[in-house]
């Protein structure tokens, strides 16, 4: 058995098709499908139920897939401890956030990168909290910014921050030039645009200002707040995010941010990776940065 087949395997499953699971491992499809053919041979069970196209995962493929995912990323670990041992950490580093996360996950990988010189990093946001600790058990992150309540079981660590208040953000002319900040009530007149109401952030939006009789009803529903930003910017929309989003995606000189109230609304956030021992040099890293960017609560 080698480490390329399994790792072919895990491309497949993660990637759900041959020739995108090719590309993803730098082979042709053929290659790659031949050697998974091999690794059945080898284990005696067939992983993957094949027709014109991929169809699935065996119930065998289901199970090997555990522990190709384990010791694939073993090795990963394994490649990058000796490269901490000679003193130069070399990896690269995958990191998840939902939408209300991406500037804490921003200033970590910058904290990150200022730390440690030959880490690479990629950055995917938009993410639901339960597709991130999907992905962390599934190895194909080391890190992730969700909601704290979706950091379950033994198997994670989670560090939680203090709680970051939303904020109105408008074009100019939308509210009078004297309005110092929005009320909920305010809001029930202009055009909005918010966050996806499968995401768990914009649930608890919901939730709070229907605690004060107060139904939200925007035009559209979008999975980033980048997205909303570039609504807003087009105008005339108006959209509710967290504080801390502004200093990842600073608003134009025609856009306004003001303070929410009535309810007054606020998000937690958790920084989160998994719980292995012994503590990889990855894990080490990112817990420096993090401890760097802020304190444990």
């Amino acid at each position: 058995m080698l480490l390329t087949q399994l790792e072919y395997f895990v491309a497949l499953a993660r990637e759900k098709h041959f020739g995108h699971a090719a590309a993803a491992c730098f082979v042709s499809p053929s290659a790659l499908s031949e050697a998974i053919r091999k690794l059945e041979t080898e284990l005696g069970v067939p992983l993957v139920t094949r027709g014109r196209n991929f169809e699935g995962l065996t119930t065998e493929g289901q199970q090997a897939l555990i522990w190709a995912q384990k010791m694939v990323a073993n090795q990963h670990s394994m490649l990058t401890e000796l490269s901490a041992a000679r003193g130069n950490l070399t990896a690269r580093i995958r990191v998840g956030a939902i939408p209300a996360g991406g500037a804490l996950a921003a200033s970590v990988l910058s904290q990150l990168g200022r730390q440690q010189h030959s880490v690479t990093a990629t950055l995917s946001t938009g993410l639901s909290s339960e597709q991130i600790m999907a992905k962390l058990r599934r190895f194909e992150l080391e890190a992730g910014v969700i909601l704290p309540s979706a950091a379950d079981g033994p198997d994670i660590l989670a560090v939680a921050i203090s709680e970051i208040s939303h904020v109105v953000v408008a074009p100019h002319g939308v509210f009078p030039a004297e309005t110092k900040y929005v009320t909920g009530s305010m809001l029930r007149d202009v055009p909005l645009a918010l966050l996806s109401p499968a995401m768990r952030a914009r649930q608890q939006l919901d939730l709070r200002f229907a605690e004060h009789g107060i139904e939200l009803r925007p035009r559209f529903d979008v999975d980033s707040v980048e997205a909303l930003l570039n609504l807003v910017a087009q105008g005339p929309w108006v959209t509710v995010i967290p504080e801390s989003s502004i200093t990842k995606h600073p608003p134009q000189a025609n856009i306004r941010v003001l303070p929410l109230t009535e309810p007054h609304v606020a998000i937690s956030l958790a920084v989160v990776r998994l719980a292995q021992k012994p503590v990889s040099a990855i894990s080490r890293a990112l817990d420096s940065a993090i401890g760097s960017v802020l304190p444990a609560t």
